[in-house]
């Protein structure tokens, strides 16, 4: 154990750092809430000012051992885990589910961190795989959280048009599934650019069909987040130069169309 925090420091630090704000941000929230406001306006100030002290922390912390301007996206993706995980806290009204989902997300954090320190030239083959899996995952909780806090602001602010909600997933998942196929795929952006196009507007349309379903908007925000993540696939093994291997593929689909039409009724009945 001390070996592993010796040679893990810095991804210690950012765990306990980012641990220890989650845990500010959901004291400070219960305190200063005002019934009747979605969110507070002392939250307001109080939430950038977190947001700050996190990127200042994770800046320090890797300046000196890597070149920023190459990890642009990894440190992006540490700040978007961090917001990621502000915005499900702020829609959780259970204290064991906050506990939780700062105990995982500052986990998230430090593994984010030790990646981006370890991952070199040098790095077997199999750790980058892994390496890579791992960000892939915390890309996908980036979406279903902001999947999440669209359907709850859609919820809580019916007045939000729903075109401004259609342009920000859009967005959300354009640059999500940017994010992660240029990790397969080391080309430039003009080569996603009509797949990002594709992707966003049937994301677009999944999220106003999901949106007529009757559950809460987090279930919403997961089916969402799932036929998304499908649809991602199908696209990065089309772009591949093998294809897609609709004979394997054929079971997968099925499989999941099977299990996400079951889940269906089975919510429909809790």
């Amino acid at each position: 154990m001390i070996r592993f925090v010796v040679f893990h420091l810095r991804s210690v630090v950012a765990t306990l750092v980012a641990g220890a704000l989650f845990e500010s941000i959901t004291l400070f929230s219960s305190r200063m809430y005002l019934p009747g406001i979605f969110f507070p306006l002392s939250l307001k100030w109080y939430l950038p000012g977190t947001f700050l002290v996190f990127t200042g922390v994770i800046i320090l912390l890797c300046r000196r051992y890597i070149r920023i301007h190459m990890a642009l996206w990894d440190m992006a993706l540490l700040v978007m885990a961090y917001v990621a995980t502000v915005l499900l806290m702020l829609l959780t009204e259970w204290r064991l589910v906050e506990i939780t989902l700062e105990v995982l997300g500052a986990l998230t954090i430090g593994t984010l961190v030790d990646i981006l320190l370890s991952n070199s030239e040098t790095t077997p083959v199999y750790v980058k795989k892994a390496f890579r899996r791992i960000r892939v995952m915390a890309w996908v909780f980036v979406v279903a959280s902001i999947m999440i806090m669209l359907y709850a602001m859609s919820f809580f602010f019916p007045n939000i048009p729903l075109e401004v909600l259609f342009l920000f997933v859009g967005s959300v998942v354009a640059i999500g599934s940017y994010a992660i196929w240029r990790m397969y795929y080391q080309v430039p952006l003009g080569r996603f650019t009509v797949w990002l196009l594709i992707i966003a507007v049937m994301s677009m349309e999944l999220f106003w069909v999901i949106h007529l379903l009757p559950f809460g908007y987090l279930v919403l925000g997961f089916l969402a987040t799932w036929l998304w993540y499908l649809l991602l696939l199908l696209i990065r093994f089309h772009m591949s130069a093998e294809g897609i291997r609709w004979k394997e593929q054929r079971r997968f689909l099925l499989t999941n169309a099977g299990v996400f039409i079951l889940l269906l009724f089975v919510i429909r009945w809790i």
